[in-house]
């Protein structure tokens, strides 16, 4: 049956804004989905190609507060519990580690600390900090944003 406008019943109309509205949604949720996936999703940490420019993807209060703890396991035996280098381990090896609340530490970028974590560092040829092996990436980001922390005490 056709209507006053030479269109067919208003059956087709209705099916075909049915059909507009599912496919809007199925948009906006896959949309949503997308965003939601914020950088602190540990998938995407994964997938983050890591330059001293980068940024932390977790340097929230939370993120600060699993770091202090982190940095007490991987990092206080050397680097001490307020990051002046006083560590415990300190006095036993080569090089005395770095004091992290002030100079170069202090103001390092973010991603520069990552990689300094993650890859450990050497002088002169020779290690001077271990790489943190048993640490993820998501961790070592955590102690990251701790370490920031110590530079402003």
């Amino acid at each position: 049956m056709r209507n006053s406008l030479g269109g067919h019943d208003n059956q087709y109309s209705q099916r075909f804004l049915a059909t507009r509205l599912i496919l809007t949604l199925l948009a906006a949720t896959s949309i949503a989905a997308c965003s939601s996936k914020s950088s602190n999703d540990p998938a995407s940490l994964k997938e983050l190609v890591v330059t001293e420019q980068t940024k932390n993807p977790l340097s929230d209060a939370t993120a600060v507060a699993a770091g202090k703890s982190l940095y007490a396991v991987h990092c206080t035996m050397c680097h001490g519990d307020n990051g002046n280098g006083e560590g415990s381990a300190g006095g036993s090896i080569a090089v005395k580690p770095t004091d992290l609340t002030t100079g170069s530490a202090a103001v390092a970028t973010d991603g520069k600390l990552f990689l300094l974590i993650r890859n450990g560092v050497k002088k002169d040829g020779k290690q001077t900090m271990p790489p943190a092996r048993k640490a993820t990436d998501e961790e070592i980001w955590k102690i990251v944003a701790y370490v920031h922390t110590l530079a402003r005490k």
